[in-house]
């Protein structure tokens, strides 16, 4: 190999070993903070029974309504399960809109 092609691919691989520990160190230092705060909280999911109900036809029979109620039972405890704490929506104050679970229409 020549001199200008040792220097081109020495050129090379130093700016990507050099690009890469900077984006490294640019990405370390914009999530380390967001990244530590996440592990310190409980991850929340709302339910929202109302929104379950109102999403039944006006004349559902007590069996659609058992039916949609145990739907609601069984997300509440998948999300259990993957470590969620599942609040129903009737006891929240407050909370991020992203934090709801609706029945998908």
């Amino acid at each position: 190999m020549s001199n200008k092609t040792i220097a081109w691919l020495s050129t090379v691989i130093l700016s990507s070993v050099l690009g890469s520990i900077g984006g490294f160190y640019a990405t370390q230092t914009a999530l380390g903070e967001p990244l530590a705060k996440l592990g310190l909280t409980t991850p929340v999911f709302i339910l929202d029974r109302a929104a379950w109900i109102k999403g039944l036809p006006a004349d559902a029979s007590q069996e659609t309504i058992n039916k949609a109620m145990e739907d609601w039972r069984e997300k509440a405890g998948q999300l259990a399960k993957a470590g969620y704490l599942v609040i129903d929506s009737g006891l929240v104050v407050a909370a991020p809109e992203d934090v709801y679970v609706r029945p998908q229409p």
